[in-house]
C-alpha cells in the first residue's frame, strides 16, 4: 500500500495569466503558496483483475475505459495500470472551494501510482504530466499554476514561458483561435495582473505587508472586471465588511462565485475582521514548504 501527501494551495496574484492562450504569447507570472491543508490518495494492488475506485462515488469496473472518473481513468493509463489497483481519495477541504483540490487530487494520484511501480518522478515531471492529462487529454480550460504550486510546494512566483512549438491540425487551429480571440480582448487586463504578481514579490522581499494587503484588493478589484461572475452580492456583502473592519485587501480563492474569501489584516486589526464575519465558518492554516510526497510505503 502507497499513500501520497498533496499540498492545497493559495493562489494571491497572476491568475489568468498561466492558461495557455496568454502565455504562449506573453509570458505569464503568478505568485502562490502550498498550505498545510492536503490530499491524500491511497492506493494498493488488488489480487484479482478488478479496479476499485473510492470517493464521493464508488466504482468498479473491470476495464480501466469503463472508469467514470476522468482524472483516475486517465493517470492509470498514463502509469500503465490497467487492472488489479484499488484508490481511495480524502481530503482535508471540501471540493469547489477554489484552493486547486483537482489538480492536487491529479497531482497526488500520479505520484501514489508511480510509487506503487517503484517509479519516482520530480516534482516538474508529476506537474508536466498532470497538465498533459488536464488541458490536453481532457480539455479542461484551466491553467498550469495549480499542478506546480501543488508538486512543488512552498511560497513561489511561478512564471510560464513558451518553450516549444508543436503541430496542429486545422480543426484544433480553429478553436484556438476563437480562444485566443477571447484573451486578446482581455489582454490588457491580463498585464495588468501579471504586473501585480511581479509587484507583490516585490512587496513581500522588502517585507513590506501592508502593500502586499493593497495589491491584493487592487488584483481583485481587476480580476472582477473580467468576469461578471467572479463575484455576487453575498461575497461583495462580506468582503466590504470585512474592508470596514480593517482589511487592508483579499479576493475569493479560486475562479469565483463560491469558495474561501481570503483576507489580509494587520495583527491589530485581525480580531475586528473575525468579529464581522462570524457568520463564516474560519479556515485556519499554515505555510507548507515541501509539495507532493509519499508518506507511506507498506510492505507487499
Amino acid at each position: 500500500m502507497i499513500i501520497s501527501r498533496t499540498p492545497l494551495r493559495i493562489s494571491f496574484c497572476g491568475g489568468g495569466t498561466d492558461v495557455q492562450d496568454y502565455w504562449e504569447n506573453y509570458e505569464g507570472a503568478v505568485i502562490s503558496t502550498s498550505i498545510d491543508k492536503y490530499i491524500y490518495i491511497i492506493v494498493k494492488e488488488r489480487y484479482d483483475n478488478e479496479i476499485w475506485l473510492k470517493y464521493s462515488e464508488n466504482e468498479i469496473v473491470y476495464d480501466v475505459n469503463d472508469i467514470k472518473h476522468t482524472r483516475w481513468r486517465e493517470c492509470l493509463k498514463k502509469v500503465g495500470i490497467d487492472k488489479g489497483i484499488e484508490i481511495v481519495c480524502l481530503s482535508e477541504v471540501p471540493k469547489g472551494t477554489g484552493l486547486g483540490g483537482s489538480s492536487a487530487f491529479t497531482i497526488g494520484t500520479l505520484n501514489a501510482l508511480y510509487a506503487l511501480k517503484g517509479i519516482s518522478k520530480s516534482s516538474s515531471e508529476l506537474a508536466k504530466e498532470a497538465c498533459e492529462i488536464e488541458i490536453e487529454v481532457l480539455k479542461e480550460p484551466i491553467g498550469k499554476q495549480d499542478q506546480y504550486a501543488s508538486s512543488h510546494g512552498g511560497f513561489n512566483l511561478i512564471e510560464f514561458h513558451d518553450t516549444y512549438k508543436k503541430t496542429r491540425d486545422a480543426k484544433e487551429i480553429l478553436c484556438e483561435q476563437n480562444k485566443k480571440n477571447n484573451i486578446e480582448s482581455k489582454k490588457e487586463m491580463l498585464h495588468k495582473m501579471k504586473e501585480f504578481a511581479y509587484s507583490a514579490k516585490d512587496a513581500l522581499h522588502s517585507s513590506d505587508l501592508r502593500r502586499f494587503g493593497e495589491l491584493l484588493h487592487e488584483n481583485w478589484e481587476y480580476k472582477k472586471k473580467m468576469a461578471c461572475n467572479l463575484s455576487n452580492s453575498k461575497i461583495d456583502y462580506y468582503y466590504d465588511l470585512a474592508i470596514k473592519a480593517g482589511a487592508i485587501g483579499g479576493k475569493i480563492c479560486g475562479a469565483g462565485g463560491g469558495g474561501f474569501l481570503l483576507f489580509y489584516a494587520e495583527p491589530e486589526k485581525q480580531e475586528s475582521v473575525r468579529d464581522v464575519l462570524k457568520d463564516l465558518k474560519e479556515l485556519e492554516f499554515n505555510f507548507e514548504s515541501f509539495g507532493s510526497k509519499i508518506i507511506y510505503i507498506g510492505e507487499k
